[in-house]
């Protein structure tokens, strides 16, 4: 029974890895295609008087989207800012505490963000909502989707990690 368990926490631990992953090797690709919209704007508008229209729309809903699609392996990695005065002088068990504390509050933060912006999403949606100067309208409901979504997988990722931290503290353990 014990060993079903172990292995049953090792696939999900592993899909969860691999899933947060690839969100992560997407995220560093459209921060890469961004990157290479702005050259391409910048040097349109300096050099031949031609920029990218829409680039501002673009760029701005962007940079959620990137952010969201790195937190869970961001979370998953424990990458997330901590002070360690007194973390470092407690017990692995201790750790696992402060630790699964921490993801709770986390998970808690995530919920109420999916949460808060479903009704959102869900207008979004109805009403094609886009965001635009006229010239270029971005559609901005795949966005609210992507928020509510990544929000959830993260909800998934701290709960994850503070089954971990309880059950296997030691695991956590940098000392």
């Amino acid at each position: 029974m014990a060993t079903s368990i172990n292995a049953t926490e090792q696939r999900i631990e592993k899909i969860v890895g691999v899933f947060s992953s690839w969100l992560n090797v997407i995220s560093a690709v459209w921060l890469a295609s961004i990157a290479l919209l702005i050259l391409y704007d910048v040097t349109g508008r300096e050099f031949f008087d031609a920029p990218f229209h829409g680039t501002n729309e673009i760029v701005s809903n962007s940079v959620l989207s990137i952010l969201f699609l790195q937190l869970p392996l961001s979370i998953l990695s424990r990458n997330a800012l901590r002070t360690t005065i007194f973390y470092g002088t407690v017990s692995a068990k201790s750790k696992g505490y402060i630790d699964a504390v921490s993801y709770f509050l986390a998970g808690i933060l995530f919920l109420a963000i999916a949460i808060g912006s479903w009704d959102n999403m869900i207008e979004g949606w109805e009403i094609l909502e886009q965001e635009g100067s006229g010239i270029v309208n971005i559609p901005v409901y795949p966005i609210r989707t992507l928020v509510v979504v990544v929000s959830i997988i993260s909800v998934g990722v701290c709960s994850l990690l503070i089954w971990h931290s309880l059950a296997r503290p030691e695991d956590f353990d940098d000392n």
